[in-house]
Order: structure tokens, then C-alpha cells, then sequence
């Protein structure tokens, strides 16, 4: 049996509880963490587990745990990540986004090495077949090499919570990190980066601040890869839902409508031109799967040392280094260049080029 403890019971702690239950491992949370003592007693007797806590170090001292899951707000991650290290934990499963600077996410890895851990970032969609999917059909090479990559992730925010309410959804909260950057965009960009092709090598970005909030709920930008390809980011909070991919190349292209929260059956769509004005288009069903389950399960492989990350903490770097990269660009109105450290840049493009099988 895995032994894991829930550092967070808010919303997305119940997406990890359910891929548990529905895994055929033998993975229970017995254990959780919440500065909300009632929110915590509420999800442990609603789960079933055998202990609640207010203490994240206390609960990993207490408890024979294998790993743990921080799902708790981007802003405080880093901090978190830290105190989980100093009490004993050796496996971190950490909800995106990794971090909010550059900066943090080099701490981070820093940190977990020095403690001789494992952390990996919540990026479920990475696990979905439908992903694996686009992977293979860029890796067989006969689209050839890509153009660009088109990754949208839209949702109207009614923006309904009051500014002065301090229980107000996190998304609505700047010092939670909230607003599209950390909970929408983070997403495009990791997609822009694992399916481009080269290092990121320059962004261009615009973005809004919310009046109501303070947060940005809207981002556009574009990555440019030394490869060629070019990065095409759209996040806002001002928009009908949207979570579509696309991946363009020189002798066809990928659709996927729904790509980061994937809860049904999903068909991958591949084009091709054969004339000036015909097409040939074929279509990939991908059966349902849970993508936070896959994630779950990933994750105590890791522990028990029968897998590799699908999304190492390497490439979490880099995608925090550009998501900065970013930030800056739409800040300051400016070209940014990207700067990545050797480790970074090497697992963006093992990324890139390994297959989906690996």
C-alpha cells in the first residue's frame, strides 16, 4: 500500500482523493493538512483517514508517509516545499504551478536535490493518452518539423466575489498568485515548450490587469524557439471556455479541442493537405481516462523507483523560467530573451525528442 498525505483539502485535493479510489493500486491518503482545522477534520472523516492535522511538519513527523501531495495556492509553494523537507518527506507531488519566479522554481530544485528528494509538478494533462498520442504522431516524423504550436486556455470569470471578501476564490487573490498566469497560461506555456522544437529563446507578451482584483486575466504571448518553431499563448479570464492545442507542421497538423482537462472520450484530429483546397483528415479516438489518476499512479512508481517522472522537475524550471520570461515581457512591453540553465534547456529537449513510451 502507498501511504500519502494531502497537504491542502481545498477544491483540487478531491480530483487527487478520486484518482486514489479509482486507481486498481492500493493508494490511500491517511493523512491531511489544512491551516483550516475545520475544513481538515471535515476531509478526513470524509475520506476516511486516520488523522487530520493544522501542521504540514507535524503530520510528516507523525505519520509513516510515502509521499505527499501540496495543493495549495501557487504563492506559497515554495515555502511549503521547503517546511516538507525539513520535516522528512523524500516525495513531493506539487499541484502546478511549480512556482512563481524563475527564481523560486531554481530554489526548489535546489533544495530537493541537496535533501536527495523527488518533486514532481501537478501537470496531469502530460499523462493523458491523448497527449501520448500527439507525442507519437510528431515522433513518427512524417508531419515533418513544426511550425508553431497554438495553445489556448479561456474561462469566463463572472468575477462575482467581492474584492474586500478575504475568502474569496484564490483565482481572485493576487497574493495567492491568482489570476490566468499561474492557474490558466501555465498550462499553454508547458505545452508551447514540450511541443515546440529548440530551446525558448525570446518572448513577446501583452496582458490586463483586472480592475476588480488586481490580478491579470488576460495573457497572450509567443515563444520563440531556436528550432523554428514558434510558441502561440492565449489565456483570459474574459472569454468563453476554450482549452484547445494545436500543433502546426509542414505537412500537416494536430487538433486536440479539449487538452488539459480531459474527462471523457476525446479524438485527436491529424490534417493533411492533398491540393490547394482538399484535405485529408483522420481521426484518433483516445478512450476516457482520469489524467490525475495517471498522474497518481506515475507518482508511486516514482516512490517505489519503477518509473521517471513524466514531467521531471528539470523541465518544471524552464517552463518557470519562461512563464517569467513572459510576465516580464507583457510588464515592460518589451522583448524578453530566455536564459536557461544547461539542466533546463537539456530536459526541455529530452522532452522534446523522447518517446512516448519512455
Amino acid at each position: 500500500m502507498s501511504r500519502l498525505g494531502m497537504i491542502g483539502c481545498g477544491g483540487i485535493s478531491h480530483a487527487h482523493l478520486r484518482a486514489a479510489r479509482n486507481s486498481d493500486r492500493d493508494i490511500r491518503f491517511v493523512a491531511c493538512c489544512d491551516v483550516d482545522e475545520a475544513r481538515a477534520r471535515r476531509w478526513a472523516e470524509r475520506y476516511g483517514c486516520e488523522a487530520y492535522h493544522t501542521d504540514m511538519g507535524e503530520m510528516i513527523r507523525q505519520r509513516p508517509l510515502d509521499g505527499v501531495v501540496i495543493a495549495t495556492w501557487p504563492a506559497d509553494h515554495r515555502r511549503h516545499v521547503e517546511q516538507c523537507l525539513a520535516a522528512g518527506a523524500r516525495h513531493i507531488l506539487c499541484e502546478k504551478a511549480l512556482a512563481v519566479t524563475g527564481a523560486e522554481a531554481m530554489d526548489i530544485r535546489r533544495m530537493v536535490h541537496e535533501a536527495g528528494a523527488k518533486l514532481i509538478e501537478g501537470f496531469m494533462y502530460r499523462h493523458h493518452p491523448a497527449i501520448r498520442k500527439l507525442e507519437s504522431l510528431l515522433s513518427a516524423g512524417e508531419l515533418g518539423p513544426v511550425d508553431r504550436v497554438r495553445a489556448a486556455f479561456d474561462i469566463a470569470d463572472p468575477q462575482t466575489d467581492s474584492p474586500e471578501d478575504p475568502a474569496r476564490d484564490w483565482r481572485r487573490r493576487k497574493e495567492c498568485a491568482g489570476g490566468v498566469p499561474f492557474d490558466l497560461a501555465c498550462y499553454c506555456v508547458n505545452a508551447c515548450n514540450h511541443f515546440g522544437r529548440g530551446l525558448p529563446r525570446r518572448v513577446q507578451a501583452v496582458a490586463r490587469t483586472s480592475e476588480r482584483y488586481g490580478t491579470i486575466d488576460r495573457l497572450y504571448a509567443m515563444i520563440e524557439h531556436d528550432g523554428g518553431s514558434v510558441g502561440i499563448v492565449a489565456s483570459s479570464a474574459a472569454a468563453d471556455l476554450m482549452q484547445g492545442l494545436e500543433i502546426v507542421c509542414r505537412q500537416g497538423r494536430l487538433h486536440l479541442p479539449i487538452a488539459w482537462s480531459i474527462y471523457d472520450r476525446i479524438t485527436v484530429t491529424e490534417q493533411r493537405s492533398t491540393s490547394w483546397i482538399e484535405y485529408d483528415v483522420r481521426e484518433h479516438p483516445i478512450a476516457r481516462a482520469d489524467p490525475y489518476q495517471l498522474q497518481l499512479e506515475n507518482f508511486v512508481d516514482l516512490i517505489a523507483d519503477r518509473a521517471v517522472p513524466r514531467v521531471p522537475l528539470d523541465e518544471s524550471v524552464a517552463n518557470a523560467i519562461v512563464m517569467e520570461a513572459v510576465l516580464t515581457a507583457a510588464d515592460e512591453g518589451r522583448a524578453v530573451d530566455v536564459d536557461l540553465p544547461g539542466f533546463a534547456a537539456e530536459a526541455l529537449l529530452d522532452g522534446q525528442t523522447r518517446s512516448p513510451e519512455q
